[in-house]
Protein backbone atom coordinates (compact mmCIF):
# COMPACT_ATOMS: atom_id res chain seq x y z
CA UNK A 1 0.00 0.00 0.00
CA UNK A 2 1.23 3.66 -1.15
CA UNK A 3 1.37 6.81 0.30
CA UNK A 4 -2.03 7.83 -1.32
CA UNK A 5 -3.69 5.03 0.63
CA UNK A 6 -1.98 6.23 4.08
CA UNK A 7 -2.77 9.64 3.60
CA UNK A 8 -6.41 8.88 2.75
CA UNK A 9 -6.84 6.91 5.82
CA UNK A 10 -5.29 9.26 8.19
CA UNK A 11 -7.21 12.33 6.76
CA UNK A 12 -10.52 10.18 7.76
CA UNK A 13 -9.53 9.18 10.63
CA UNK A 14 -8.21 12.62 11.85
CA UNK A 15 -11.63 13.53 10.73
CA UNK A 16 -13.43 10.68 12.70
CA UNK A 17 -11.27 11.64 15.89
CA UNK A 18 -12.29 15.25 15.26
CA UNK A 19 -15.78 14.68 15.66
CA UNK A 20 -16.13 11.97 18.19
CA UNK A 21 -13.73 14.47 20.69
CA UNK A 22 -15.98 17.67 20.00
CA UNK A 23 -19.30 15.25 20.87
CA UNK A 24 -17.77 14.04 24.08
CA UNK A 25 -16.50 17.61 25.15
CA UNK A 26 -20.52 18.97 24.37
CA UNK A 27 -21.70 15.40 25.84
CA UNK A 28 -19.77 16.14 28.86
CA UNK A 29 -21.37 19.41 28.90
CA UNK A 30 -24.46 18.47 28.66
CA UNK A 31 -24.85 16.28 31.47
CA UNK A 32 -22.87 18.19 33.20
CA UNK A 33 -25.92 20.58 33.76
CA UNK A 34 -28.26 17.44 33.59
CA UNK A 35 -27.03 15.49 36.48
CA UNK A 36 -27.46 16.32 40.41
CA UNK A 37 -24.13 18.51 41.18
CA UNK A 38 -21.47 16.29 42.26
CA UNK A 39 -20.97 17.18 45.89
CA UNK A 40 -17.55 18.32 46.62
CA UNK A 41 -15.54 18.10 49.99
CA UNK A 42 -16.78 21.00 51.68
CA UNK A 43 -20.33 20.17 50.82
CA UNK A 44 -19.73 16.76 52.59
CA UNK A 45 -17.95 18.31 55.81
CA UNK A 46 -21.15 20.72 55.99
CA UNK A 47 -23.20 17.61 55.34
CA UNK A 48 -21.85 16.20 58.27
CA UNK A 49 -21.68 18.85 60.76
CA UNK A 50 -25.44 19.14 59.86
CA UNK A 51 -26.02 15.68 60.83
CA UNK A 52 -23.92 15.89 63.97
CA UNK A 53 -26.02 18.89 65.16
CA UNK A 54 -28.96 17.25 64.07
CA UNK A 55 -27.95 14.73 66.16
CA UNK A 56 -27.08 16.31 69.49
CA UNK A 57 -30.10 18.48 69.28
CA UNK A 58 -31.94 15.23 68.87
CA UNK A 59 -30.42 14.21 72.39
CA UNK A 60 -31.22 17.41 74.35
CA UNK A 61 -34.54 18.42 72.86
CA UNK A 62 -38.04 16.83 72.12
CA UNK A 63 -38.32 15.58 68.46
CA UNK A 64 -41.29 17.90 68.23
CA UNK A 65 -38.23 21.02 68.50
CA UNK A 66 -35.96 19.03 66.30
CA UNK A 67 -38.27 19.23 63.55
CA UNK A 68 -39.20 22.94 64.01
CA UNK A 69 -35.60 23.44 64.38
CA UNK A 70 -35.14 21.75 61.02
CA UNK A 71 -38.16 23.67 58.85
CA UNK A 72 -36.20 26.35 60.04
CA UNK A 73 -33.40 25.54 57.95
CA UNK A 74 -34.83 24.85 55.02
CA UNK A 75 -34.13 26.71 51.80
CA UNK A 76 -30.86 26.04 50.68
CA UNK A 77 -29.69 23.03 48.92
CA UNK A 78 -28.89 20.42 51.88
CA UNK A 79 -32.17 18.79 53.01
CA UNK A 80 -31.90 16.55 56.35
CA UNK A 81 -34.78 13.85 56.98
CA UNK A 82 -35.06 12.69 60.78
CA UNK A 83 -36.76 8.70 60.58
CA UNK A 84 -37.94 6.81 63.77
CA UNK A 85 -37.05 3.11 64.14
CA UNK A 86 -37.63 0.26 65.30
CA UNK A 87 -36.23 -0.41 69.18
CA UNK A 88 -34.54 -3.65 68.37
CA UNK A 89 -34.55 -2.93 64.47
CA UNK A 90 -30.62 -3.04 63.33
CA UNK A 91 -29.78 0.22 61.04
CA UNK A 92 -30.14 -0.14 57.33
CA UNK A 93 -27.37 -0.04 55.25
CA UNK A 94 -26.55 3.62 53.89
CA UNK A 95 -28.89 4.47 50.81
CA UNK A 96 -27.77 6.09 47.82
CA UNK A 97 -28.12 9.11 47.22
CA UNK A 98 -27.63 10.36 50.92
CA UNK A 99 -24.40 11.99 51.88
CA UNK A 100 -24.84 11.13 55.53
CA UNK A 101 -26.80 8.60 57.14
CA UNK A 102 -26.51 8.77 60.89
CA UNK A 103 -28.23 7.25 64.21
CA UNK A 104 -29.16 9.21 66.85
CA UNK A 105 -31.06 8.18 70.46
CA UNK A 106 -33.38 10.60 71.78
CA UNK A 107 -33.60 11.73 75.69
CA UNK A 108 -37.10 9.21 76.06
CA UNK A 109 -34.35 6.42 74.62
CA UNK A 110 -36.27 6.23 71.46
CA UNK A 111 -33.70 5.45 68.55
CA UNK A 112 -33.92 8.04 65.06
CA UNK A 113 -32.13 8.06 61.81
CA UNK A 114 -30.96 11.12 60.65
CA UNK A 115 -30.70 11.48 56.50
CA UNK A 116 -28.36 14.65 55.17
CA UNK A 117 -28.79 14.88 51.43
CA UNK A 118 -27.67 17.19 48.33
CA UNK A 119 -30.63 17.92 46.63
CA UNK A 120 -31.07 19.39 42.88
CA UNK A 121 -31.63 23.28 42.90
CA UNK A 122 -34.54 24.09 42.84
CA UNK A 123 -34.51 25.37 39.20
CA UNK A 124 -32.47 23.28 37.23
CA UNK A 125 -30.65 24.26 34.02
CA UNK A 126 -32.34 21.32 31.37
CA UNK A 127 -30.12 21.98 28.12
CA UNK A 128 -31.79 22.00 24.92
CA UNK A 129 -31.41 18.53 23.46
CA UNK A 130 -33.05 19.62 19.79
CA UNK A 131 -30.59 22.16 19.79
CA UNK A 132 -27.98 19.76 21.03
CA UNK A 133 -28.68 17.72 17.90
CA UNK A 134 -28.76 19.31 15.30
CA UNK A 135 -25.71 21.46 16.33
CA UNK A 136 -23.82 18.07 16.59
CA UNK A 137 -24.88 17.17 13.45
CA UNK A 138 -24.07 20.61 11.83
CA UNK A 139 -20.65 20.52 13.27
CA UNK A 140 -20.36 16.60 11.52
CA UNK A 141 -21.30 17.45 8.48
CA UNK A 142 -19.20 21.19 8.92
CA UNK A 143 -16.51 19.01 9.45
CA UNK A 144 -16.71 16.41 7.32
CA UNK A 145 -17.33 18.84 3.93
CA UNK A 146 -13.87 20.40 5.32
CA UNK A 147 -12.19 17.12 5.17
CA UNK A 148 -13.95 15.82 1.45
CA UNK A 149 -12.90 19.32 -0.08
CA UNK A 150 -9.36 18.71 1.05
CA UNK A 151 -9.56 15.85 -0.12
CA UNK A 152 -10.85 15.94 -2.98
CA UNK A 153 -8.44 19.00 -4.33
CA UNK A 154 -5.43 16.72 -3.05
CA UNK A 155 -6.57 14.07 -5.75
CA UNK A 156 -8.23 16.00 -8.11
CA UNK A 157 -5.58 18.89 -8.72
CA UNK A 158 -2.65 16.59 -9.60
CA UNK A 159 -4.98 14.69 -11.95
CA UNK A 160 -6.01 17.51 -13.83
CA UNK A 161 -2.53 18.84 -14.35
CA UNK A 162 -1.72 15.62 -16.00
CA UNK A 163 -5.42 15.52 -18.26
CA UNK A 164 -4.10 19.22 -19.42
CA UNK A 165 -0.58 17.98 -20.24
CA UNK A 166 -2.18 15.16 -22.14
CA UNK A 167 -4.63 17.33 -23.63
CA UNK A 168 -1.85 19.45 -25.00
CA UNK A 169 -0.03 16.42 -26.13
CA UNK A 170 -2.79 15.22 -28.06
CA UNK A 171 -3.04 18.69 -29.97
CA UNK A 172 -0.04 18.44 -31.19
CA UNK A 173 2.18 20.07 -28.51
CA UNK A 174 5.23 17.59 -28.64
CA UNK A 175 7.41 19.54 -25.46
CA UNK A 176 3.65 19.53 -23.17
CA UNK A 177 5.35 17.98 -19.65
CA UNK A 178 3.43 17.66 -16.45
CA UNK A 179 6.40 18.53 -15.22
CA UNK A 180 6.47 19.22 -10.84
CA UNK A 181 3.41 18.37 -9.57
CA UNK A 182 1.87 21.76 -7.71
CA UNK A 183 -0.68 19.75 -4.99
CA UNK A 184 -1.13 16.10 -4.42
CA UNK A 185 2.71 15.20 -4.71
CA UNK A 186 2.03 11.69 -2.94
CA UNK A 187 4.33 8.77 -4.26
CA UNK A 188 1.76 7.33 -6.76
CA UNK A 189 0.40 10.74 -8.25
CA UNK A 190 4.66 11.42 -8.31
CA UNK A 191 5.24 7.88 -10.34
CA UNK A 192 2.29 8.45 -12.99
CA UNK A 193 3.54 12.50 -13.88
CA UNK A 194 6.96 10.98 -14.41
CA UNK A 195 5.87 8.03 -16.71
CA UNK A 196 3.78 10.40 -18.66
CA UNK A 197 6.54 12.39 -19.21
CA UNK A 198 8.57 9.31 -20.19
CA UNK A 199 6.29 8.28 -22.92
CA UNK A 200 5.69 11.84 -23.50
CA UNK A 201 9.53 11.84 -24.27
CA UNK A 202 9.50 8.91 -26.20
CA UNK A 203 6.08 9.39 -28.38
CA UNK A 204 8.27 12.77 -29.64
CA UNK A 205 11.42 11.31 -30.02
CA UNK A 206 10.11 8.81 -32.45
CA UNK A 207 7.67 11.39 -34.24
CA UNK A 208 10.79 13.29 -34.90
CA UNK A 209 12.74 10.54 -36.08
CA UNK A 210 9.89 9.27 -38.53
CA UNK A 211 10.02 12.94 -39.65
CA UNK A 212 13.94 13.18 -40.08
CA UNK A 213 14.00 9.65 -41.74
CA UNK A 214 10.72 10.81 -43.86
CA UNK A 215 12.93 13.54 -45.07
CA UNK A 216 15.81 11.65 -45.04
CA UNK A 217 14.58 9.05 -47.88
CA UNK A 218 12.98 11.70 -50.05
CA UNK A 219 16.25 13.03 -50.30
CA UNK A 220 18.25 9.77 -50.88
CA UNK A 221 15.76 9.15 -53.31
CA UNK A 222 15.94 12.01 -55.16
CA UNK A 223 19.28 12.20 -56.47
CA UNK A 224 19.06 8.02 -58.07
CA UNK A 225 15.38 9.42 -59.54
CA UNK A 226 17.10 12.39 -61.14
CA UNK A 227 20.26 9.82 -62.08
CA UNK A 228 17.43 7.73 -63.38
CA UNK A 229 15.54 10.31 -65.58
CA UNK A 230 19.09 11.57 -67.21
CA UNK A 231 19.57 8.35 -68.12
CA UNK A 232 16.57 7.52 -69.60
CA UNK A 233 16.25 10.59 -71.89
CA UNK A 234 19.90 9.34 -72.82
CA UNK A 235 18.94 6.08 -73.78
CA UNK A 236 15.72 7.27 -75.16
CA UNK A 237 17.77 9.64 -77.80
CA UNK A 238 20.49 7.25 -78.55
CA UNK A 239 20.78 5.44 -81.51
CA UNK A 240 24.60 3.65 -80.78
CA UNK A 241 23.38 0.28 -79.35
CA UNK A 242 26.03 0.50 -76.83
CA UNK A 243 25.36 4.14 -75.54
CA UNK A 244 22.21 2.51 -75.16
CA UNK A 245 23.15 -0.49 -73.39
CA UNK A 246 25.48 1.72 -70.89
CA UNK A 247 22.62 4.19 -70.19
CA UNK A 248 20.01 0.66 -69.39
CA UNK A 249 23.22 -0.40 -67.52
CA UNK A 250 22.57 3.16 -65.52
CA UNK A 251 19.23 2.37 -65.01
CA UNK A 252 19.23 -0.69 -63.56
CA UNK A 253 21.95 0.34 -61.06
CA UNK A 254 20.24 3.23 -59.95
CA UNK A 255 16.66 0.87 -59.38
CA UNK A 256 18.60 -1.65 -57.76
CA UNK A 257 20.00 1.35 -55.54
CA UNK A 258 16.39 2.41 -54.93
CA UNK A 259 15.20 -0.72 -53.86
CA UNK A 260 17.92 -1.97 -51.54
CA UNK A 261 17.62 1.76 -50.15
CA UNK A 262 14.20 1.28 -49.83
CA UNK A 263 14.70 -2.37 -48.17
CA UNK A 264 16.74 -0.92 -45.87
CA UNK A 265 14.36 1.77 -44.87
CA UNK A 266 11.70 -0.98 -44.51
CA UNK A 267 14.04 -3.09 -41.97
CA UNK A 268 15.31 0.07 -40.24
CA UNK A 269 11.17 0.54 -39.99
CA UNK A 270 10.74 -2.52 -38.52
CA UNK A 271 13.26 -2.27 -35.89
CA UNK A 272 12.52 1.03 -34.30
CA UNK A 273 8.72 -0.01 -34.33
CA UNK A 274 9.62 -2.96 -31.24
CA UNK A 275 8.13 -5.70 -33.80
CA UNK A 276 9.56 -8.69 -32.43
CA UNK A 277 10.98 -11.71 -34.40
CA UNK A 278 11.72 -15.32 -33.46
CA UNK A 279 14.10 -15.48 -30.48
CA UNK A 280 16.70 -18.18 -31.50
CA UNK A 281 19.40 -19.84 -29.13
CA UNK A 282 22.40 -19.93 -31.37
CA UNK A 283 26.83 -20.02 -31.30
CA UNK A 284 28.04 -16.16 -32.22
CA UNK A 285 31.31 -17.75 -33.33
CA UNK A 286 29.09 -19.41 -36.26
CA UNK A 287 27.13 -16.28 -37.24
CA UNK A 288 30.37 -14.26 -37.17
CA UNK A 289 32.05 -17.27 -39.73
CA UNK A 290 29.40 -17.39 -41.83
CA UNK A 291 29.26 -13.17 -42.41
CA UNK A 292 33.09 -13.63 -42.52
CA UNK A 293 33.18 -16.20 -44.91
CA UNK A 294 30.82 -13.87 -47.24
CA UNK A 295 32.80 -10.66 -46.76
CA UNK A 296 36.33 -12.89 -47.57
CA UNK A 297 34.26 -13.07 -51.06
CA UNK A 298 33.55 -9.82 -51.98
CA UNK A 299 37.37 -8.88 -50.62
CA UNK A 300 38.83 -10.98 -53.29
CA UNK A 301 37.54 -7.86 -55.84
CA UNK A 302 40.14 -5.65 -54.28
CA UNK A 303 42.84 -7.68 -52.68
CA UNK A 304 41.70 -7.47 -49.24
CA UNK A 305 42.27 -10.02 -46.36
CA UNK A 306 40.17 -10.42 -43.11
CA UNK A 307 41.67 -11.88 -40.76
CA UNK A 308 39.15 -14.08 -37.98
CA UNK A 309 40.59 -16.77 -35.14
CA UNK A 310 37.62 -18.14 -33.55
CA UNK A 311 37.04 -18.39 -30.15
CA UNK A 312 38.47 -21.47 -27.83
CA UNK A 313 35.01 -21.71 -26.52
CA UNK A 314 31.60 -21.55 -27.34
CA UNK A 315 29.70 -18.64 -26.78
CA UNK A 316 25.60 -19.05 -27.18
CA UNK A 317 22.93 -16.28 -27.33
CA UNK A 318 19.73 -15.95 -27.41
CA UNK A 319 18.11 -12.82 -29.89
CA UNK A 320 17.00 -12.84 -33.02
CA UNK A 321 19.90 -14.16 -34.74
CA UNK A 322 18.78 -13.02 -38.60
CA UNK A 323 19.05 -9.69 -37.13
CA UNK A 324 22.32 -10.14 -35.21
CA UNK A 325 23.91 -11.55 -38.20
CA UNK A 326 22.63 -8.81 -40.54
CA UNK A 327 24.34 -6.40 -38.19
CA UNK A 328 27.33 -8.64 -38.04
CA UNK A 329 26.99 -8.22 -42.24
CA UNK A 330 26.51 -3.97 -42.42
CA UNK A 331 29.75 -3.54 -39.91
CA UNK A 332 31.79 -5.97 -42.21
CA UNK A 333 30.39 -4.07 -45.39
CA UNK A 334 31.26 -0.78 -43.90
CA UNK A 335 34.62 -1.71 -43.12
CA UNK A 336 34.92 -3.32 -46.59
CA UNK A 337 34.14 0.02 -48.14
CA UNK A 338 36.42 2.13 -46.59
CA UNK A 339 39.33 0.02 -46.42
CA UNK A 340 42.00 1.10 -48.67
CA UNK A 341 42.79 -1.87 -51.41
CA UNK A 342 45.29 -4.40 -50.24
CA UNK A 343 44.96 -4.20 -46.67
CA UNK A 344 43.73 -5.98 -44.22
CA UNK A 345 40.26 -6.07 -41.72
CA UNK A 346 40.44 -7.86 -38.33
CA UNK A 347 37.68 -9.75 -36.69
CA UNK A 348 37.95 -10.24 -32.97
CA UNK A 349 35.68 -12.80 -30.62
CA UNK A 350 36.17 -12.46 -26.98
CA UNK A 351 34.43 -13.14 -23.34
CA UNK A 352 34.22 -10.48 -21.55
CA UNK A 353 32.59 -9.88 -18.03
CA UNK A 354 32.73 -12.88 -14.99
CA UNK A 355 30.71 -15.76 -15.19
CA UNK A 356 27.04 -14.28 -14.05
CA UNK A 357 27.00 -11.65 -16.30
CA UNK A 358 29.43 -12.86 -18.97
CA UNK A 359 29.08 -10.86 -22.39
CA UNK A 360 30.78 -11.95 -25.83
CA UNK A 361 32.77 -8.50 -27.52
CA UNK A 362 32.96 -8.66 -31.47
CA UNK A 363 36.07 -6.27 -32.59
CA UNK A 364 36.05 -5.06 -36.37
CA UNK A 365 39.01 -3.04 -36.92
CA UNK A 366 39.72 -2.21 -40.53
CA UNK A 367 42.63 0.58 -41.95
CA UNK A 368 40.56 2.97 -43.62
CA UNK A 369 40.88 6.86 -43.16
CA UNK A 370 38.83 6.54 -39.61
CA UNK A 371 35.97 9.28 -38.85
CA UNK A 372 36.31 12.69 -37.12
CA UNK A 373 36.02 12.69 -33.70
CA UNK A 374 32.99 14.82 -33.59
CA UNK A 375 31.39 11.93 -36.49
CA UNK A 376 31.93 8.97 -33.86
CA UNK A 377 28.78 9.49 -32.23
CA UNK A 378 26.30 10.05 -35.03
CA UNK A 379 27.46 7.68 -37.54
CA UNK A 380 24.99 4.78 -36.49
CA UNK A 381 21.89 7.87 -37.27
CA UNK A 382 20.06 6.89 -40.23
CA UNK A 383 21.13 8.96 -43.41
CA UNK A 384 24.25 10.45 -41.46
CA UNK A 385 27.11 10.45 -43.44
CA UNK A 386 30.57 12.25 -42.32
CA UNK A 387 32.38 14.52 -44.89
CA UNK A 388 34.82 12.44 -45.87
CA UNK A 389 32.43 9.43 -45.85
CA UNK A 390 30.11 11.55 -48.44
CA UNK A 391 33.31 12.13 -50.81
CA UNK A 392 33.68 8.29 -50.63
CA UNK A 393 32.63 6.30 -53.64
CA UNK A 394 29.79 3.79 -52.90
CA UNK A 395 29.65 5.37 -49.70
CA UNK A 396 26.07 3.86 -49.80
CA UNK A 397 22.55 5.61 -48.21
CA UNK A 398 23.93 5.57 -44.50
CA UNK A 399 21.74 3.00 -42.99
CA UNK A 400 23.76 0.22 -42.45
CA UNK A 401 25.05 1.43 -39.21
CA UNK A 402 21.76 2.63 -37.64
CA UNK A 403 20.05 -1.00 -38.77
CA UNK A 404 23.31 -2.48 -37.32
CA UNK A 405 22.77 -0.42 -34.20
CA UNK A 406 18.74 -1.24 -33.67
CA UNK A 407 19.21 -4.77 -33.81
CA UNK A 408 22.14 -4.58 -31.21
CA UNK A 409 20.15 -2.35 -28.68
CA UNK A 410 16.82 -5.31 -29.00
CA UNK A 411 19.16 -7.80 -28.11
CA UNK A 412 20.63 -6.04 -25.22
CA UNK A 413 24.12 -5.42 -26.20
CA UNK A 414 25.78 -2.14 -27.57
CA UNK A 415 27.37 -1.29 -30.17
CA UNK A 416 30.35 1.90 -30.41
CA UNK A 417 32.73 3.11 -32.81
CA UNK A 418 36.44 4.53 -32.12
CA UNK A 419 39.35 5.33 -34.42
CA UNK A 420 42.29 3.26 -33.49
CA UNK A 421 45.89 4.89 -32.57
CA UNK A 422 47.35 3.49 -36.02
CA UNK A 423 44.85 4.04 -38.38
CA UNK A 424 41.59 3.30 -39.13
CA UNK A 425 38.35 1.93 -37.56
CA UNK A 426 36.92 -0.37 -34.81
CA UNK A 427 33.69 -0.87 -34.29
CA UNK A 428 32.80 -2.96 -30.95
CA UNK A 429 29.81 -5.01 -30.39
CA UNK A 430 29.16 -6.08 -27.28
CA UNK A 431 25.90 -8.94 -26.95
CA UNK A 432 24.72 -10.90 -23.39
CA UNK A 433 26.34 -14.31 -23.56
CA UNK A 434 23.00 -16.84 -22.75
CA UNK A 435 22.99 -18.99 -19.43
CA UNK A 436 23.30 -22.53 -19.87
Amino acid sequence: MGGLYWRVFGLFWLALVAVMVTSVWITSRVVWHERVGVPTAHQLALAGDIAAATTRRIGSHDIASVRRWLRSQRGGPIRVWVLPLPANAVPPPPQPGFLVQREAVASDGRRYRVDVRWVRPPHPLRPPFRAFWLSFAALGLLLSAAVALLLARYVALPLRQIRASARRFADGDLEARVGRLRMGRSSEMVALAHEFDQMAARIARLIQDHRRLIGDVAHELRSPLARLGVAAELGRGETDPAERETAHARINRELERMDRLIGQTLDLSRLESGARGVLETGDLDGLVAARVADARFEAQQRALTIEYAPPPEAMPVHAELDRIASAIENVLRNALRFAPEGSSITVVLQRSGHDTASRARLLIRDRGPGVPEADLARIFEPFYRSADARQHIGSGGGLGLAIARSAILRAGGSISARNREDGGLEVRIELPLARD
